[in-house]
């Protein structure tokens, strides 16, 4: 981790520390050792504290002892259900309210995510599509004009984005891609049963495609009790 660019220190640091997590470089249930990190990031301590604060709020990290010091939210097979019930709930729920309150313009906005991943996966480049595939459902929540919405949208899906680094499966973004159609064929036609169901269906494949995959028992608990 190294700190680049013009920004202020503390969303710097919790960036930097954010990505740590998501990408596994700081692993689930590892120490967050704020004194070493304040010398590899070349950093004070308050950001850093700040930016632990910032991360427990959002359940990347817990401090299960006061004495133990933060750590690195440990992941669970059945918190994994848990947060893509929470996903499929809340993606549905946005997808319903979406389909009467989405303006012409944010349909383009969508229309235009939704042909750019289909553009990539045709020249093969799937570099960029977990980001569009993330601001196509955040498009979404956006389009319900709710705050909340958004805000817990962001939340559940940084939550599945952490559970990721433990599944070895490579993503089927033919078939992301066709469920979106049906979303947005949904929303289009202003049809807020079927934008709601086609919503929770693309979440509970998505499930059924992660349970599937070899899930490392090093990152993931897999005591299902």
């Amino acid at each position: 981790m190294a700190l680049a660019g013009f920004q202020t220190k503390a969303d710097l640091v919790y960036e930097r520390l954010r990505d740590a997590i998501l990408s596994g470089e700081l692993r689930p249930g590892e120490r967050v050792n704020v004194d070493a990190l304040s010398r590899q990031l070349g950093t004070s301590k308050i950001p850093l504290r700040e930016a632990v604060q910032r991360l427990t709020t959002q359940g990347l990290v817990v401090q299960p002892n006061p004495h133990a010091g933060a750590q690195v939210a440990p992941l669970s097979l059945r918190e994994m259900r848990g947060v893509y019930l929470a996903r499929g709930a809340l993606e549905g729920l946005a997808a319903r309210v979406a389909a009467t309150t989405v303006s012409d313009a944010e349909l383009a906005d969508l229309q235009q995510m939704h042909e750019q991943m289909r553009q990539r996966l045709v020249d093969g480049d799937h570099r960029d599509l977990s980001v569009l595939n993330r601001r196509f459902h955040t498009g979404i929540a956006d389009a319900t004009h709710y705050t909340t919405l958004r805000e817990l949208t962001d939340l559940t899906l940084l939550r599945v984005q952490h559970y990721r680094i433990g599944v070895r499966v490579e993503p089927a973004w033919e078939q992301v891609i066709g469920e979106h159609a049906a979303i947005l064929d949904a929303l289009r036609r202003r049809d807020a049963d079927q934008a709601e169901q086609a919503a929770r269906d693309h979440v509970e494949w998505q499930l059924g495609v992660e349970l599937r995959a070899t899930l490392d028992p090093s990152l993931i608990d897999l005591d299902d009790d």
